[in-house]
């Protein structure tokens, strides 16, 4: 596929950026990740080969996970591509006439995939979760091309992209944009000035537990709380970003809320804004900040990923965080010029500078994982030597998978010690063929099941007392599928379905399909 370029303004990189994309997927790589700072323009980017497949009649669908990100993709392709929009989310009257559809995630994992030759991820670093892996995997599948955009591809988990969840292939390749530093030399970004006050919360030594690759919200909010002097905080902004429209990345809604009622009671405009706050409430928050009535924007999750607010001339973080994901994407915000911005004002009241690159350092990036060092909270596969940490599902269900050889293994949780300590023991190392995402079960078969164990639990019978019940019965000729809801109902681990139809196989010689 060759591209032919809309007729409207984009810089050389860009230019140069669509022109990549189109030479991998002409040699045969369809799942191609872009990596651009925050402030790069990645949304004029996939609007522009948005509109490249709109022209052949051909459909495509983009993918977000927040309001904001969903809205502002659909009014941007509705402005390039000069057509009407469809949204699939919850609240939005749906259009399945338009070629082009923006998604809500967590509507689209609920809903029938419309079709797609085209599917773009926004923020493509969540596309290792399970829902992401899902609607990846479907579209793979189908043959269409998949396009990720992030300033990040990278995982704190030691996971990379280019595997997802359970094994699912995932990007192929990774094209690098522009580094910050030469998008400050162009003109692109603004340069930054970075302070610290006197007293910073040092987290990395306070012993915090990690949830999920980031410091374990509860804890790390009431040691904030206790650490970070509130006066010093609204002392800090006066001192470095006194005028200077402002947001905050507080650690909690609560500490938010907290941090606005002490700016306005110091006698400077401020608001709180979260996930919870009304859409209209919000937009009116949002313009007043435009406007300068509001100065400081308090904050908890919302103004990090894909707003687009070039107006923002100053970062106050007392967020510790171990994520270069948070910490990059939250002084992107800051990094947009705008009209009379020489510089953008970066305080940062916590060890996070201290531990992590700045954004104009120099980065790696990496498709592939990088394994973690061993200590609390993570598995070494068996196989590969390779350290990860489990992700919730994983731990849910006691069974991982590598994210560097796709190994697949059983594990147990150990009784945390005395301090708390979190460790794993691996139980049994699964064989390469095991399905771990579930296959579909027959209903008819397992109400056949059902009764079986409806009888076991009447009658106070071992749950293995099924099993022998079922291995009298080849005639059902269960599926893998069907061993697996059988497992759960009777609230085995995954490994044992995949042992139990195995056996079924070897015993009777039953087709395996």
């Amino acid at each position: 596929m060759t591209s032919t370029l809309p007729q409207f303004q984009l810089r050389d990189y860009q230019i140069e950026l669509i022109q990549q994309v189109f030479r991998h997927w002409g040699v045969g790589e369809h799942r191609v990740m872009v990596q651009l700072p925050t402030g790069g323009g990645k949304t004029i980017i996939f609007c522009a080969i948005a509109n490249e497949f709109t022209k052949k009649s051909e459909p495509v669908l983009v993918i977000a996970h927040r309001e904001e990100l969903i809205t502002q993709a659909a009014n941007k392709l509705e402005a390039v591509a000069g057509v009407p929009v469809g949204i699939i989310k919850a609240g939005y009257k749906p259009n399945p006439d338009a070629l082009l559809q923006v998604a809500s995630i967590q509507t689209l994992i609920r809903r029938q995939p419309p079709p797609a030759s085209l599917v773009i991820f926004d923020e493509a670093h969540h596309c290792h979760s399970r829902t992401y892996a899902t609607v990846f995997k479907h579209y793979a599948e189908q043959g269409s091309y998949i396009l990720g955009f992030t300033a990040t591809p990278m995982r704190t988990d030691g996971r990379g992209l280019r595997w997802l969840y359970s094994a699912t292939p995932g990007f192929e390749s990774l094209i690098c944009g522009p580094s910050v530093n030469q998008l400050i030399a162009a003109d692109y970004l603004a340069p930054f000035k970075l302070y610290a006050p006197a007293h910073i919360i040092r987290a990395s030594g306070a012993g915090l537990k990690t949830t999920a690759g980031d410091y374990n919200k509860a804890q790390l909010e009431k040691f904030v709380k206790k650490t970070l002097v509130v006066g010093d905080v609204i002392e800090t902004w006066k001192k470095h970003a006194s005028g200077r429209r402002t947001v905050l990345f507080a650690v909690s809604v609560d500490h938010s809320k907290e941090l606005a009622n002490a700016f306005w009671e110091a006698g400077i405009p401020a608001a709180h804004l979260d996930g919870d706050t009304p859409m209209s409430k919000r937009q009116d928050i949002l313009a007043e900040f435009a406007t300068g009535r509001v100065l400081v924007l308090c904050q908890h999750s919302i103004v990090t990923e894909g707003v687009d607010i070039p107006l923002i001339e100053a970062i106050q973080f007392t967020r510790p965080t171990k994520s270069l994901t948070v910490w990059f994407q939250a002084i992107g915000r800051s990094l947009r010029p705008a009209p009379g911005k020489t510089h953008a004002i970066i305080i940062d009241h916590t060890d996070t500078h201290i531990n992590l690159p700045w954004p104009d350092n120099e980065i790696p990036w990496s498709l592939d994982p990088i394994s973690l060092k061993l200590g609390q909270g993570v598995l070494q596969c068996p196989n590969c030597r390779h350290v990860f940490r489990p992700t919730q599902s994983e731990r849910e269900r006691n069974m991982a998978t590598c994210p560097a050889c796709q190994g697949k293994f059983i594990f147990v949780n150990k009784p945390r010690d005395k301090k708390g300590v979190q460790e794993f023991s691996i139980l049994e190392v699964l064989p390469a063929e095991f399905a771990e995402i579930v296959i579909e079960y027959n209903p008819l078969k397992l109400a056949v099941v059902q009764q079986i164990i409806n009888i076991q639990q009447e009658k106070g019978y071992q749950k293995g007392w099924v099993y022998h019940q079922l291995k009298d019965l080849p005639e059902l000729n269960l599926s893998l599928g069907d061993w697996q809801e059988v497992a759960r109902r009777l609230e085995y681990k995954p490994g044992w379905a995949w042992h139990k139809w195995q056996e079924m196989q070897e015993r009777y010689g039953l087709d395996s399909a």
